[in-house]
């Protein structure tokens, strides 16, 4: 049983891509329909937090998962594991994530998740690829295939 969904945001809920102009990274991409996969599951009791390993562009993605109501964690990539471990524990936990750090996560946790787009590694050790890639409704995918899970 899913009680709790960690996820990853660049490559995720973002296409993965920045936009820099000559003072740095000013924007991000973030998709539509996330948004309804994070109300779908806090309405079936799941708690839904976020986590983010770009420290320049955390205030970019601070403020997406504020309007969503996502609780975001600056954490590396080489962190995650021991953050999840001892944040949340595996058990009833499931995670999304796209690059190469994120791999031993989505192999620890109870249903683990990858965009269409992940690395492979990623993909390779996921439960679930999602058919949508980072930033096209990710989440949505995520949260229907929890609820059906939990079932």
């Amino acid at each position: 049983m899913i009680k709790r969904l960690v996820t990853d945001c660049d490559g995720v809920i973002t296409d993965g891509g920045f936009f820099y102009s000559e003072e740095g990274k000013v924007y991000k991409k973030f998709g539509p329909h996330d948004s309804d996969g994070i109300k779908m599951l806090r309405a079936s009791g799941i708690e839904v937090f976020a986590i983010s390993g770009d420290k320049r562009g955390f205030p970019i993605t601070k403020k997406r998962c504020k309007d969503m109501g996502v609780d975001l964690q600056l954490v590396s990539e080489a962190e995650r594991f021991a953050f999840i471990n001892n944040t949340h524990g595996f058990e009833g936990t499931a995670f999304v994530g796209d690059g190469y750090y994120d791999a031993p996560c989505l192999e620890a946790v109870e249903r683990g998740y990858a965009p269409a787009d992940s690395t492979q590694h990623a993909r390779k050790l996921a439960d679930v690829v999602t058919a949508a890639g980072g930033g096209r409704g990710v989440l949505l995918e995520v949260a229907l295939d929890i609820l059906e899970y939990n079932k």
